[in-house]
């Protein structure tokens, strides 16, 4: 939805989740490969994590891009209607959910990445950390415009690595 302040916030495009679920499979197959190949690959799971970090920081600008380019939700703002703000919510859901893809594909338990890649997260866990601060933004008008009494970002890795919610009263 456009408004007469600028585009609304749209949450990451086909084109980006294509890329991240492409480069995704990628390394899985390298690797399964490497797996078969290498008898220790300790020393390739560096390379791994700083691929993951590279992914998870694409995704953090494009999102960064797309909350600054919605005029709405600029200091000067006034506040969001209903449909703005659901708007907003789903756009700020669908980062959340492509960040926790990616980090949930590579470290999660039951991830097919068994290779001790979790010991390597440190990185990781700080971009989605910035990402919860950048989405943190748009949440807050969102929250008021929906009536909710308080809204969150949580980050719980490996298994739930960013958590968007509204709570309101019952």
């Amino acid at each position: 939805m456009r408004d007469a302040k600028g585009s609304a916030m749209n949450g990451p495009s086909e084109e980006l989740r294509t890329e991240v679920e492409r480069r995704i499979d990628s390394l899985e197959r390298e690797l399964a490969e490497a797996d078969q190949r290498l008898p220790d690959i300790s020393a390739w799971v560096g390379e791994i994590e700083e691929d993951v970090v590279r992914l998870v920081t694409r995704v953090l600008e494009e999102c960064r891009r797309d909350v600054e380019s919605d005029g709405r939700l600029t200091p000067d703002r006034t506040a969001l209607d209903r449909d703005g703000a659901l708007g907003v919510y789903a756009a700020v859901q669908a980062w959340a959910a492509l960040a926790s893809y990616v980090v949930a594909r590579v470290y999660a338990p039951r991830s097919p990445w068994h290779h001790g890649l979790a010991t390597a997260a440190t990185k990781v866990v700080a971009v989605l950390g910035s990402i919860a601060i950048v989405l943190a933004g748009p949440l807050r008008p969102t929250a008021a415009a929906l009536g909710a009494q308080s809204s969150t970002i949580g980050t719980q890795f490996p298994s739930a690595p960013l958590t968007v919610s509204l709570t309101f009263a019952g």
